[in-house]
Protein backbone atom coordinates (compact mmCIF):
# COMPACT_ATOMS: atom_id res chain seq x y z
CA UNK A 1 0.00 0.00 0.00
CA UNK A 2 1.44 3.40 -0.99
CA UNK A 3 1.64 6.43 1.37
CA UNK A 4 -1.47 8.36 -0.49
CA UNK A 5 -3.49 4.77 -0.14
CA UNK A 6 -2.86 4.82 3.85
CA UNK A 7 -3.59 8.36 3.86
CA UNK A 8 -7.01 7.94 1.39
CA UNK A 9 -8.42 5.36 4.42
CA UNK A 10 -7.83 8.08 7.43
CA UNK A 11 -11.26 9.82 7.38
CA UNK A 12 -13.13 7.35 7.44
CA UNK A 13 -12.86 6.51 11.35
CA UNK A 14 -13.67 10.16 11.52
CA UNK A 15 -16.61 9.66 9.41
CA UNK A 16 -17.57 6.74 12.13
CA UNK A 17 -16.75 8.51 14.80
CA UNK A 18 -18.65 11.77 14.08
CA UNK A 19 -21.91 9.66 13.61
CA UNK A 20 -21.83 7.29 16.60
CA UNK A 21 -20.79 10.37 18.97
CA UNK A 22 -23.76 12.03 16.96
CA UNK A 23 -25.86 9.23 17.91
CA UNK A 24 -24.44 8.41 21.47
CA UNK A 25 -25.57 11.93 22.14
CA UNK A 26 -29.28 11.67 20.66
CA UNK A 27 -29.44 8.01 23.30
CA UNK A 28 -28.66 10.34 26.06
CA UNK A 29 -32.23 11.69 25.58
CA UNK A 30 -31.36 15.37 27.59
CA UNK A 31 -34.30 17.29 28.73
CA UNK A 32 -35.50 20.18 26.44
CA UNK A 33 -34.50 23.52 27.33
CA UNK A 34 -36.22 26.70 26.36
CA UNK A 35 -36.57 27.43 22.61
CA UNK A 36 -36.74 23.65 21.94
CA UNK A 37 -39.55 23.06 24.55
CA UNK A 38 -41.42 26.44 22.71
CA UNK A 39 -41.23 24.63 19.43
CA UNK A 40 -42.37 20.96 21.15
CA UNK A 41 -45.34 22.82 22.28
CA UNK A 42 -46.63 23.75 18.67
CA UNK A 43 -46.33 19.69 17.31
CA UNK A 44 -48.32 18.79 20.80
CA UNK A 45 -51.33 21.78 19.79
CA UNK A 46 -51.29 21.34 15.78
CA UNK A 47 -52.33 19.22 13.37
CA UNK A 48 -50.55 17.67 10.47
CA UNK A 49 -51.41 20.62 8.24
CA UNK A 50 -51.34 23.73 10.09
CA UNK A 51 -47.70 24.51 9.91
CA UNK A 52 -48.51 27.03 6.97
CA UNK A 53 -48.74 30.18 8.98
CA UNK A 54 -46.83 31.73 12.11
CA UNK A 55 -46.13 29.31 14.53
CA UNK A 56 -47.34 30.03 18.66
CA UNK A 57 -44.64 30.54 21.71
CA UNK A 58 -42.95 33.08 19.61
CA UNK A 59 -41.18 30.41 17.47
CA UNK A 60 -40.18 30.38 14.11
CA UNK A 61 -39.54 26.89 11.42
CA UNK A 62 -39.97 25.75 7.87
CA UNK A 63 -43.44 24.35 7.27
CA UNK A 64 -41.95 21.19 6.00
CA UNK A 65 -39.13 20.57 8.56
CA UNK A 66 -42.86 20.97 11.70
CA UNK A 67 -44.20 18.37 9.14
CA UNK A 68 -41.45 15.86 9.73
CA UNK A 69 -41.98 16.53 13.30
CA UNK A 70 -45.01 16.06 13.66
CA UNK A 71 -45.07 13.07 11.87
CA UNK A 72 -42.40 11.94 14.13
CA UNK A 73 -44.19 12.47 17.45
CA UNK A 74 -47.20 10.97 15.93
CA UNK A 75 -45.52 8.26 14.95
CA UNK A 76 -43.47 7.74 17.70
CA UNK A 77 -44.95 9.80 20.82
CA UNK A 78 -44.22 13.03 22.68
CA UNK A 79 -40.91 12.67 24.10
CA UNK A 80 -37.63 14.15 23.32
CA UNK A 81 -36.40 11.06 21.07
CA UNK A 82 -39.30 11.78 18.58
CA UNK A 83 -38.29 15.28 18.56
CA UNK A 84 -34.90 14.92 18.09
CA UNK A 85 -35.39 12.33 15.26
CA UNK A 86 -35.39 13.74 11.89
CA UNK A 87 -32.40 16.37 13.02
CA UNK A 88 -30.55 13.46 14.21
CA UNK A 89 -30.81 12.13 10.45
CA UNK A 90 -29.85 15.25 9.31
CA UNK A 91 -26.85 15.52 11.24
CA UNK A 92 -25.87 11.73 10.26
CA UNK A 93 -26.15 12.69 6.74
CA UNK A 94 -24.62 16.20 6.99
CA UNK A 95 -21.10 14.33 7.96
CA UNK A 96 -21.14 12.20 4.73
CA UNK A 97 -22.46 15.22 3.03
CA UNK A 98 -19.69 17.36 4.33
CA UNK A 99 -16.62 15.10 3.28
CA UNK A 100 -18.14 14.20 -0.24
CA UNK A 101 -17.69 18.15 -0.96
CA UNK A 102 -14.23 18.47 1.28
CA UNK A 103 -12.84 15.85 -0.51
CA UNK A 104 -13.45 17.40 -3.79
CA UNK A 105 -12.61 21.02 -2.96
CA UNK A 106 -9.31 20.23 -0.87
CA UNK A 107 -6.40 18.13 -2.75
CA UNK A 108 -4.34 17.12 0.12
CA UNK A 109 -5.36 14.64 2.54
CA UNK A 110 -4.06 16.01 5.84
CA UNK A 111 -5.93 18.90 5.24
CA UNK A 112 -9.17 17.50 4.47
CA UNK A 113 -8.62 15.63 7.61
CA UNK A 114 -8.07 18.61 9.55
CA UNK A 115 -11.71 20.02 8.41
CA UNK A 116 -13.44 16.76 8.70
CA UNK A 117 -12.06 16.53 12.69
CA UNK A 118 -13.27 19.95 13.14
CA UNK A 119 -16.76 19.60 11.36
CA UNK A 120 -17.34 16.07 12.97
CA UNK A 121 -16.04 16.56 16.24
CA UNK A 122 -17.44 20.33 17.16
CA UNK A 123 -19.84 21.10 20.21
CA UNK A 124 -22.05 23.52 17.91
CA UNK A 125 -22.46 20.96 15.36
CA UNK A 126 -22.93 18.07 17.60
CA UNK A 127 -25.71 20.16 19.49
CA UNK A 128 -27.69 21.24 16.48
CA UNK A 129 -27.47 17.57 14.94
CA UNK A 130 -29.38 16.42 18.80
CA UNK A 131 -31.54 19.11 18.64
CA UNK A 132 -35.44 19.58 17.80
CA UNK A 133 -34.39 22.76 16.26
CA UNK A 134 -34.93 23.44 12.35
CA UNK A 135 -30.62 24.22 12.96
CA UNK A 136 -29.55 21.16 11.97
CA UNK A 137 -31.71 20.64 9.29
CA UNK A 138 -30.71 23.97 7.32
CA UNK A 139 -27.29 22.39 7.54
CA UNK A 140 -28.17 19.09 5.88
CA UNK A 141 -30.17 21.12 2.90
CA UNK A 142 -27.35 23.85 2.51
CA UNK A 143 -24.76 20.95 2.23
CA UNK A 144 -27.00 18.72 0.25
CA UNK A 145 -27.68 21.35 -2.05
CA UNK A 146 -23.48 21.96 -2.73
CA UNK A 147 -23.31 18.24 -3.02
CA UNK A 148 -26.03 18.22 -5.74
CA UNK A 149 -24.30 21.15 -7.72
CA UNK A 150 -21.02 19.18 -7.79
CA UNK A 151 -22.26 16.25 -8.73
CA UNK A 152 -24.20 17.39 -11.97
CA UNK A 153 -22.05 20.25 -12.62
CA UNK A 154 -20.61 18.85 -15.85
CA UNK A 155 -23.92 17.27 -16.91
CA UNK A 156 -26.90 19.24 -18.87
CA UNK A 157 -28.91 21.43 -16.53
CA UNK A 158 -32.18 19.30 -15.94
CA UNK A 159 -34.44 22.73 -15.36
CA UNK A 160 -37.93 20.85 -13.91
CA UNK A 161 -35.80 18.44 -11.85
CA UNK A 162 -33.55 21.49 -10.29
CA UNK A 163 -36.76 23.39 -10.10
CA UNK A 164 -38.74 21.15 -7.71
CA UNK A 165 -35.75 20.78 -5.30
CA UNK A 166 -34.66 23.84 -4.97
CA UNK A 167 -38.45 24.76 -4.16
CA UNK A 168 -38.67 21.83 -1.81
CA UNK A 169 -35.24 23.26 -0.24
CA UNK A 170 -36.94 26.64 0.85
CA UNK A 171 -39.90 25.55 2.48
CA UNK A 172 -37.51 23.08 4.23
CA UNK A 173 -35.24 25.24 4.99
CA UNK A 174 -35.25 29.25 5.03
CA UNK A 175 -31.63 30.27 4.61
CA UNK A 176 -31.65 27.63 1.75
CA UNK A 177 -32.60 30.54 -0.01
CA UNK A 178 -29.46 32.08 0.17
CA UNK A 179 -27.54 28.31 -1.13
CA UNK A 180 -29.64 28.39 -3.95
CA UNK A 181 -28.77 32.02 -4.60
CA UNK A 182 -25.36 30.37 -5.09
CA UNK A 183 -26.25 27.48 -6.67
CA UNK A 184 -27.99 29.43 -9.48
CA UNK A 185 -24.96 31.76 -9.89
CA UNK A 186 -22.55 28.16 -10.26
CA UNK A 187 -24.35 27.22 -13.19
CA UNK A 188 -25.20 30.59 -14.43
CA UNK A 189 -21.00 30.97 -14.71
CA UNK A 190 -21.18 27.62 -16.45
CA UNK A 191 -23.22 27.78 -18.65
CA UNK A 192 -21.81 31.61 -19.41
CA UNK A 193 -18.44 30.36 -19.38
CA UNK A 194 -18.78 27.56 -21.74
CA UNK A 195 -20.94 29.57 -24.50
CA UNK A 196 -23.71 27.36 -24.05
CA UNK A 197 -26.44 30.83 -24.35
CA UNK A 198 -29.39 28.48 -24.84
CA UNK A 199 -28.91 26.73 -22.04
CA UNK A 200 -29.07 29.88 -19.28
CA UNK A 201 -32.68 29.56 -19.95
CA UNK A 202 -33.71 26.43 -18.15
CA UNK A 203 -30.97 27.97 -15.47
CA UNK A 204 -33.06 31.27 -15.25
CA UNK A 205 -36.50 29.31 -15.37
CA UNK A 206 -35.64 27.40 -12.46
CA UNK A 207 -33.95 30.43 -10.29
CA UNK A 208 -37.54 32.52 -10.94
CA UNK A 209 -39.53 29.17 -9.66
CA UNK A 210 -37.19 29.33 -6.53
CA UNK A 211 -37.93 32.94 -6.32
CA UNK A 212 -41.90 32.18 -6.47
CA UNK A 213 -41.43 29.99 -4.09
CA UNK A 214 -39.55 31.83 -1.52
CA UNK A 215 -41.90 35.00 -2.13
CA UNK A 216 -44.86 33.04 -1.28
CA UNK A 217 -43.09 31.85 1.83
CA UNK A 218 -41.98 35.34 2.74
CA UNK A 219 -45.76 36.49 2.41
CA UNK A 220 -47.24 33.57 4.68
CA UNK A 221 -44.39 32.68 6.90
CA UNK A 222 -41.67 35.55 7.33
CA UNK A 223 -43.16 39.26 6.69
CA UNK A 224 -45.28 38.50 9.50
CA UNK A 225 -43.04 37.47 12.21
CA UNK A 226 -41.18 40.48 11.30
CA UNK A 227 -43.77 42.76 13.05
CA UNK A 228 -43.39 40.73 16.41
CA UNK A 229 -41.38 43.73 18.37
CA UNK A 230 -39.81 41.58 20.95
CA UNK A 231 -38.00 39.47 18.83
CA UNK A 232 -36.89 41.72 15.81
CA UNK A 233 -35.80 43.49 19.26
CA UNK A 234 -33.18 40.81 20.46
CA UNK A 235 -32.15 39.92 17.39
CA UNK A 236 -31.38 43.42 16.79
CA UNK A 237 -27.75 43.15 18.59
CA UNK A 238 -27.36 40.17 15.45
CA UNK A 239 -27.80 42.38 12.20
CA UNK A 240 -24.54 43.04 10.62
CA UNK A 241 -23.71 46.70 9.67
CA UNK A 242 -22.82 46.39 6.39
CA UNK A 243 -21.27 49.93 5.72
CA UNK A 244 -20.30 50.92 9.52
CA UNK A 245 -20.73 54.53 10.22
CA UNK A 246 -18.98 55.22 13.53
CA UNK A 247 -16.53 52.91 15.94
CA UNK A 248 -19.71 51.59 17.39
CA UNK A 249 -20.46 49.59 14.92
CA UNK A 250 -16.78 49.17 13.47
CA UNK A 251 -16.54 47.36 16.44
CA UNK A 252 -20.13 45.17 15.68
CA UNK A 253 -19.31 44.24 12.73
CA UNK A 254 -16.06 42.54 13.73
CA UNK A 255 -17.27 41.39 16.70
CA UNK A 256 -19.87 39.38 14.21
CA UNK A 257 -17.47 38.71 11.37
CA UNK A 258 -15.13 36.76 13.89
CA UNK A 259 -18.01 34.74 15.23
CA UNK A 260 -16.74 32.71 11.85
CA UNK A 261 -13.27 31.97 12.52
CA UNK A 262 -14.94 31.19 16.03
CA UNK A 263 -16.71 27.95 15.27
CA UNK A 264 -14.67 27.09 12.05
CA UNK A 265 -11.61 27.17 13.62
CA UNK A 266 -11.74 27.62 17.64
CA UNK A 267 -11.99 29.96 20.34
CA UNK A 268 -8.58 30.84 21.36
CA UNK A 269 -6.51 33.99 20.06
CA UNK A 270 -4.21 31.34 18.26
CA UNK A 271 -6.98 29.34 16.53
CA UNK A 272 -9.12 32.80 15.45
CA UNK A 273 -5.95 33.68 13.74
CA UNK A 274 -5.34 30.42 11.83
CA UNK A 275 -8.66 30.46 11.25
CA UNK A 276 -8.81 34.13 9.24
CA UNK A 277 -5.80 33.48 7.29
CA UNK A 278 -6.94 30.44 6.07
CA UNK A 279 -10.53 32.30 5.19
CA UNK A 280 -8.75 35.20 3.47
CA UNK A 281 -6.03 33.02 1.55
CA UNK A 282 -9.37 30.47 0.83
CA UNK A 283 -11.13 33.58 -0.45
CA UNK A 284 -8.04 34.63 -2.22
CA UNK A 285 -7.44 31.39 -4.13
CA UNK A 286 -11.49 30.74 -4.74
CA UNK A 287 -11.40 34.37 -6.98
CA UNK A 288 -8.20 34.25 -8.69
CA UNK A 289 -8.41 30.34 -9.68
CA UNK A 290 -11.88 28.97 -8.90
CA UNK A 291 -14.46 31.32 -9.35
CA UNK A 292 -17.54 29.18 -9.86
CA UNK A 293 -16.50 27.53 -6.74
CA UNK A 294 -16.41 31.35 -5.19
CA UNK A 295 -20.06 31.62 -6.57
CA UNK A 296 -21.42 28.06 -4.88
CA UNK A 297 -19.46 28.06 -1.32
CA UNK A 298 -19.30 32.06 -0.43
CA UNK A 299 -21.73 34.30 -2.75
CA UNK A 300 -24.24 32.45 -0.02
CA UNK A 301 -22.27 33.88 3.05
CA UNK A 302 -22.29 37.17 1.37
CA UNK A 303 -26.28 37.29 0.22
CA UNK A 304 -26.57 36.18 3.98
CA UNK A 305 -24.65 39.46 5.28
CA UNK A 306 -26.20 41.51 2.84
CA UNK A 307 -29.91 40.44 4.32
CA UNK A 308 -28.37 41.08 7.73
CA UNK A 309 -27.67 44.26 7.02
CA UNK A 310 -31.46 45.21 6.15
CA UNK A 311 -32.74 44.19 9.16
CA UNK A 312 -33.87 40.50 7.29
CA UNK A 313 -31.88 37.90 9.24
CA UNK A 314 -30.02 37.20 12.04
CA UNK A 315 -26.10 36.77 12.35
CA UNK A 316 -27.18 34.88 15.97
CA UNK A 317 -25.11 31.67 15.70
CA UNK A 318 -27.29 29.32 15.88
CA UNK A 319 -28.85 30.58 12.77
CA UNK A 320 -25.96 30.52 10.66
CA UNK A 321 -25.48 26.65 11.66
CA UNK A 322 -25.99 26.26 7.61
CA UNK A 323 -22.79 29.28 6.68
CA UNK A 324 -19.80 27.67 9.18
CA UNK A 325 -19.35 24.67 6.92
CA UNK A 326 -19.14 26.24 3.72
CA UNK A 327 -16.89 29.15 5.34
CA UNK A 328 -14.54 25.78 7.13
CA UNK A 329 -14.59 24.72 3.57
CA UNK A 330 -13.22 27.84 2.37
CA UNK A 331 -11.01 27.79 5.07
CA UNK A 332 -9.55 24.68 4.34
CA UNK A 333 -8.62 25.73 0.78
CA UNK A 334 -6.75 28.25 2.15
CA UNK A 335 -4.93 25.91 4.27
CA UNK A 336 -4.25 23.81 1.59
CA UNK A 337 -2.46 26.48 0.04
CA UNK A 338 -0.36 26.74 2.67
CA UNK A 339 0.39 23.18 2.55
CA UNK A 340 1.31 23.04 -1.49
CA UNK A 341 3.19 26.63 -1.05
CA UNK A 342 5.24 25.04 1.98
CA UNK A 343 8.79 23.77 2.53
CA UNK A 344 8.58 20.54 4.80
CA UNK A 345 9.47 23.15 7.99
CA UNK A 346 6.78 24.76 7.22
CA UNK A 347 4.51 21.73 7.02
CA UNK A 348 5.42 20.83 10.23
CA UNK A 349 5.01 24.10 11.58
CA UNK A 350 1.30 23.73 9.96
CA UNK A 351 0.68 20.31 11.42
CA UNK A 352 1.24 21.45 14.92
CA UNK A 353 -1.07 24.44 14.55
CA UNK A 354 -3.64 22.19 13.31
CA UNK A 355 -3.05 19.74 16.48
CA UNK A 356 -3.47 22.68 19.04
CA UNK A 357 -6.76 23.80 16.77
CA UNK A 358 -8.02 20.25 16.85
CA UNK A 359 -7.50 19.86 20.32
CA UNK A 360 -10.64 22.56 20.77
CA UNK A 361 -12.76 19.94 19.11
CA UNK A 362 -13.61 17.03 21.28
CA UNK A 363 -17.11 16.67 21.54
CA UNK A 364 -15.89 12.63 20.72
CA UNK A 365 -15.91 12.56 24.10
CA UNK A 366 -19.56 12.93 24.43
CA UNK A 367 -19.45 8.57 23.67
CA UNK A 368 -19.02 7.96 26.97
CA UNK A 369 -19.97 11.23 28.97
CA UNK A 370 -23.19 13.02 29.26
CA UNK A 371 -23.62 16.31 27.09
CA UNK A 372 -26.03 18.94 28.84
CA UNK A 373 -27.50 21.87 28.87
CA UNK A 374 -30.54 22.17 31.13
CA UNK A 375 -31.79 19.49 32.95
CA UNK A 376 -35.28 20.40 34.06
CA UNK A 377 -36.62 17.06 34.03
CA UNK A 378 -34.70 16.00 36.88
CA UNK A 379 -35.78 18.54 38.53
CA UNK A 380 -39.29 18.10 37.98
CA UNK A 381 -38.92 14.49 38.68
CA UNK A 382 -37.61 15.27 41.75
CA UNK A 383 -40.42 17.56 43.09
CA UNK A 384 -43.34 15.68 41.71
CA UNK A 385 -41.72 12.83 44.08
CA UNK A 386 -42.32 15.14 47.18
CA UNK A 387 -45.19 17.18 45.86
CA UNK A 388 -48.15 17.24 48.55
CA UNK A 389 -51.81 17.96 48.47
CA UNK A 390 -52.23 21.71 48.58
CA UNK A 391 -48.56 22.56 47.65
CA UNK A 392 -47.70 25.36 44.94
CA UNK A 393 -45.63 24.85 42.00
CA UNK A 394 -44.31 29.01 40.78
CA UNK A 395 -42.31 28.45 37.56
CA UNK A 396 -39.77 31.60 36.88
CA UNK A 397 -40.31 32.87 33.43
CA UNK A 398 -37.23 31.16 31.63
CA UNK A 399 -38.85 27.81 33.07
CA UNK A 400 -41.53 28.29 31.91
CA UNK A 401 -41.65 26.74 28.47
CA UNK A 402 -40.12 23.29 29.02
CA UNK A 403 -42.32 22.66 32.22
CA UNK A 404 -45.17 23.66 30.17
CA UNK A 405 -44.59 20.93 27.82
CA UNK A 406 -43.66 18.00 30.43
CA UNK A 407 -46.71 18.89 32.28
CA UNK A 408 -49.06 19.14 28.76
CA UNK A 409 -47.69 17.52 25.97
CA UNK A 410 -44.68 14.49 27.47
CA UNK A 411 -45.90 11.45 27.01
CA UNK A 412 -45.04 10.91 31.06
CA UNK A 413 -47.03 13.77 31.66
CA UNK A 414 -48.94 11.70 34.23
CA UNK A 415 -46.83 11.50 36.61
CA UNK A 416 -46.63 15.43 37.31
CA UNK A 417 -49.46 15.60 39.33
CA UNK A 418 -49.33 19.07 40.19
CA UNK A 419 -53.05 19.93 39.47
CA UNK A 420 -54.00 23.09 39.46
CA UNK A 421 -51.14 24.68 41.41
CA UNK A 422 -49.23 25.74 39.40
CA UNK A 423 -48.19 29.47 38.66
CA UNK A 424 -46.72 30.98 35.57
CA UNK A 425 -43.96 33.44 37.10
CA UNK A 426 -44.67 36.24 34.24
CA UNK A 427 -41.65 38.57 33.32
CA UNK A 428 -40.30 40.84 35.53
CA UNK A 429 -42.68 38.99 38.30
CA UNK A 430 -41.23 38.14 41.48
CA UNK A 431 -42.19 35.07 43.75
CA UNK A 432 -44.22 37.15 46.84
CA UNK A 433 -47.22 35.63 48.83
CA UNK A 434 -49.67 37.08 46.38
CA UNK A 435 -48.57 35.68 43.60
CA UNK A 436 -47.64 32.15 45.23
CA UNK A 437 -51.63 32.00 46.50
CA UNK A 438 -53.18 30.15 44.18
CA UNK A 439 -56.78 30.59 44.06
CA UNK A 440 -56.56 32.98 46.67
CA UNK A 441 -55.32 30.34 49.56
CA UNK A 442 -52.53 30.57 51.07
CA UNK A 443 -49.98 27.36 50.85
CA UNK A 444 -48.18 25.65 53.57
CA UNK A 445 -45.54 25.15 51.03
CA UNK A 446 -44.33 26.34 47.72
CA UNK A 447 -41.73 25.18 45.22
CA UNK A 448 -40.12 27.36 42.88
CA UNK A 449 -38.59 26.20 39.86
CA UNK A 450 -35.75 28.17 37.77
CA UNK A 451 -34.08 27.03 34.31
CA UNK A 452 -31.57 28.28 31.77
CA UNK A 453 -29.67 29.25 34.57
CA UNK A 454 -26.87 29.58 32.48
CA UNK A 455 -25.22 32.92 32.75
CA UNK A 456 -24.37 35.52 35.72
CA UNK A 457 -27.30 37.64 35.09
CA UNK A 458 -29.86 34.44 35.22
CA UNK A 459 -28.13 33.56 38.61
CA UNK A 460 -28.33 36.68 39.87
CA UNK A 461 -32.65 36.96 39.29
CA UNK A 462 -32.40 33.13 41.01
CA UNK A 463 -31.11 35.02 44.17
CA UNK A 464 -33.17 37.56 44.14
CA UNK A 465 -36.50 35.72 43.88
CA UNK A 466 -35.25 33.25 46.50
CA UNK A 467 -34.65 36.20 48.83
CA UNK A 468 -37.98 37.58 48.20
CA UNK A 469 -39.73 33.98 49.21
CA UNK A 470 -37.44 33.90 52.58
CA UNK A 471 -39.43 36.94 53.64
CA UNK A 472 -42.40 35.14 54.33
CA UNK A 473 -40.80 31.27 54.36
CA UNK A 474 -38.05 29.12 55.28
CA UNK A 475 -36.06 26.87 52.86
CA UNK A 476 -36.38 23.55 53.53
CA UNK A 477 -34.66 21.76 50.71
CA UNK A 478 -32.75 22.24 47.21
CA UNK A 479 -32.83 20.44 43.78
CA UNK A 480 -30.34 21.20 41.83
CA UNK A 481 -29.06 19.98 38.21
CA UNK A 482 -27.03 21.38 35.23
CA UNK A 483 -28.98 24.88 34.42
CA UNK A 484 -32.10 24.21 36.32
CA UNK A 485 -33.12 24.24 40.36
CA UNK A 486 -36.20 23.77 42.50
CA UNK A 487 -36.36 24.84 46.05
CA UNK A 488 -38.51 24.20 48.62
CA UNK A 489 -40.14 26.79 50.85
CA UNK A 490 -42.55 26.39 53.97
CA UNK A 491 -44.47 29.35 55.13
CA UNK A 492 -43.46 30.53 58.39
CA UNK A 493 -47.16 31.72 59.35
Amino acid sequence: MTRTDATRWIPLPILLLGVVVRIATWLQNRSLFLDEANLARNFCERDLWDFFRPLDHDQYAPPLFCFFQKCSVILLGQHEYALRLFPLLCGVASVFLFYYIAKRVIAGPWVLVAVLWIFCFSDFFLRYATEGKQYGCDLAVALGLVALSLRFAERPFRPVWAAAVGATAVWLSMPSVFVLLGVGLFFFKKTYTAGRLLTMRPVLFAGLFWLMNFSLYYWLLLHPSMKVAPLVEYHAQWFFPLLPQNSADWAKSADLLTTFPYYTAGYTVVAKLVGIAGILTGLGFLVRRRKEMALLLAAPVLACLIASSFGQYSLIPRMLVWAFPLVLLVQGMGWQVWWDKGHRHLRLLWILLFIAVAGLHKSVKYITSPYVLEEIRPVLDAIAQDFRPGDVLYVHHEAWPAVAYYLECHARREQYLFGKNVVHGNWNQQPDLPTVSAGGQKPKRVWLVFSHVVSEATRAAVEANLEVARKYARQLRSVEAVGAEGYLFELTN
